[in-house]
């Protein structure tokens, strides 16, 4: 223990799939790894690799993206960090998988940037890239391709503008922390045609200058692509990974639970571009849609940090947490690190079972996957949320808490809870 508080440890935000994907890449290396989050629920508390959990309370006042976030408040937060990083010799490099706490280190990088490690992101960059509004016009001035885009104004005649745009359409917040977005479960509505529009803003009037509506890119789930890259501390993308989506929960534009690394050149053409055209250091994942009638990739969202899949990289030969680690601690000891990142394995699967289960029982109607499809594709994945041999406690940890949900639902519907 003595000679690993001589390195820097990493401190991960949260206990789900996306920080025990952080967990599992750097904890593979001998890397400390200490997380935080507000309970001990979650699996990843089980990990070996994860030497302590630290407890923050959540804040219910706070704004968050979705009802089930758990939120601190930013000035008790940044005292505990502070409180916790005094207990090493090296500062502790940091690691976000919500876009809240990625929001809390871009207001409180002032305070946090002597005690600690991360590719801070200056607040006017990260205001326009959790901006989506911005980021459309961005887009545009860049020569990355979007879909056609109304951004909502509370003077809009909205009956007017309904009827003058395309269909199917998304309507979704502008920023992601609006509060009151009826749709809290995946913070989009799609609106099929024109009167489906008009119902929805006579119905929440309040909505006319807090969202946006955007063309639907026609294709299936499978034609979503990520490009996640780390852009080191010179302002050179130093590692990345192009994946394909499968797969998504809930169907059409949610998450991915199955997918698989795939290289494709035009993608990260346009992800590099955007990126660095950005000025952007750090960890990023930008997502795009294929659209096969023009053969272009349109530019859907930006994450200032990595996909909640993210364990996949490691996995496929592209270790990019501990690329972005080596990066940050080479900064720390005065030198640059070197790593030597390799080309990703392709056609490496990854499957988050409980959604992709999930996604499983809501597609089964429309016969698009069959039960023994779905098992193979289970059975055959090289890479698992949760799953890992030399790790197992995690997954069977999952399985119980999945247990208890399943449970406790069926008790709340019987009348029983």
């Amino acid at each position: 223990m003595s000679a690993q508080r001589d390195i820097s440890p990493v401190f991960v935000e949260g206990l789900d799939i996306s920080a025990y994907g952080i967990t599992r890449s750097v904890g593979r290396h001998g890397v400390p790894v200490y997380a935080l989050n507000d309970k001990l629920r979650d699996p990843l508390r089980h990990s070996k690799y994860v030497r302590e959990c630290f407890v923050y309370p959540d804040d219910p006042n706070q704004p968050r993206a979705y009802a089930g976030d758990s939120v601190a408040n930013e000035d008790v937060l940044c005292r505990l960090m502070l409180e916790w990083s005094a207990r090493f010799n090296q500062k502790p490099v940091l690691f976000a998988t919500s876009d809240w706490f990625a929001r809390f280190l871009s207001h409180r990088q002032a305070e946090l940037k002597d005690r600690f490690l991360f590719h801070w992101v200056p607040p006017d960059l990260f205001n326009t890239i959790v901006d989506k509004g911005s980021m459309v016009r961005f887009c545009e001035r860049t020569g990355i391709k979007v879909p056609r885009t109304h951004i909502t104004r509370p003077e809009d005649d909205m009956a007017q503008v309904a009827r003058d745009f395309v269909y199917p359409s998304l309507i979704k917040p502008i920023h992601r922390y609006t509060a009151g977005f009826p749709v809290e479960s995946a913070k989009v509505l799609v609106a099929q045609n024109a009167q489906e529009a008009q119902d929805f803003f006579a119905r929440y009037p309040q909505m006319k200058g807090a969202t946006l509506m955007q063309e639907l890119i026609e294709g299936a789930d499978d034609q979503v692509f990520q490009y996640t890259a780390l852009v080191n501390a010179q302002g050179e993308i130093a590692a990345w990974s192009t994946v394909r989506k499968l797969r998504q929960y809930p169907a059409g534009y949610g998450s991915m639970c199955y997918g698989q690394t795939e290289k494709n050149e035009a993608l990260a053409a346009e992800g590099r571009k955007l990126i660095l055209a950005l000025g952007y250091r750090g960890l990023g994942s930008l997502e795009f849609k294929y659209r096969q009638k023009d053969g272009g990739y349109y530019f859907i969202e930006m994450n200032t940090r990595l996909p909640w899949y993210n364990g996949l990289f490691a996995d496929a030969g592209v270790n990019l947490p501990y690329f972005a680690y080596l990066d940050l601690a080479g900064q720390s000891g005065g030198s640059h690190i070197a790593y030597a990142p390799s080309q990703q394995r392709d056609g490496t699967t990854w499957i988050g079972y409980h959604n992709y289960a999930a996604c499983f029982r809501e597609i089964k109607p429309q016969r698009s996957i069959r039960r023994m499809t779905f098992l193979g594709h289970v059975a055959r994945a090289k890479s698992y949320g949760w799953w890992n041999v030399s790790d197992p406690k995690p997954f069977f940890a999952s399985g119980i808490l999945a247990a208890r949900r399943a449970a406790g639902k069926i008790l709340r519907k019987t009348g029983l809870r």
